[in-house]
């Protein structure tokens, strides 16, 4: 799975994303993200976190997915996600101008609508797109009077043995948190893979 120019992109299609069969080697290029700290008089290796990359569609963010795992940067990304959902467009018939003041986290039609959509939309196409398996398990939940946010974490090996992961020191985590607000229908997703 390489890609041979960073600037030609190529249409996302679910239907037929490659699956990631074997783990490589970590990118030589992750060596510029660890950094030295000083720590109790010694001074320690740590790698940085991943930069972030802000995206306001959803099939941009995808790709951004896809694309990481071509790159073989699977495991150290990071990418923040601002849309509004599919069902919220489809009920104003894409005019946004149509977005009713009920359409938040107040409402529990809303939370329903979204909760199905992440669960039943939004993870497995982030799944398809990352060509690895990802297993969320439940979310922990905290709502407050202005936000809903679900949380979500997988610690799993993504479907890769343990001695593949050990013979490429390929450990990584996922963290995924979808956020909602009390004043309109914008979602917020952050994905965050990091190497453990």
């Amino acid at each position: 799975m390489t890609k041979k120019n960073k600037n030609q992109t190529l249409a996302l299609d679910l239907d037929n994303c490659e699956k990631l069969t074997q783990l490589k080697e970590i990118p030589k290029s992750r060596s510029s993200s660890i950094t030295s700290i000083e720590s109790e008089g010694s001074i320690q290796s740590v790698l940085k976190p991943p930069p972030m990359r802000e995206f306001e569609d959803v099939v941009a963010f995808e790709s951004y997915i896809r694309d990481e795992t071509w790159d073989n940067d699977f495991d150290y990304c990071h990418a923040h996600l601002s849309y509004y959902p599919p069902f919220i467009t489809k009920e104003v018939h894409g005019n946004m101008d149509k977005i009713k003041p009920t359409m938040n986290k107040k409402s529990r039609k809303f939370k329903r609508n979204l909760q199905h959509h992440i669960q039943k939309h939004l993870m497995p196409e982030m799944e398809k797109c990352s060509g690895f398996t990802m297993d969320f398990g439940k979310a922990g939940v905290e709502e407050t009077p202005t936000m809903l946010k679900w949380k979500f974490e997988d610690t799993s090996d993504h479907g890769f043995s343990k001695e593949e992961e050990n013979q490429f020191d390929r450990h990584w985590k996922l963290q995924l948190e979808v956020t909602c607000n009390n004043e309109n229908p914008l979602v917020e997703v952050d994905y965050m893979a990091i190497p453990i």
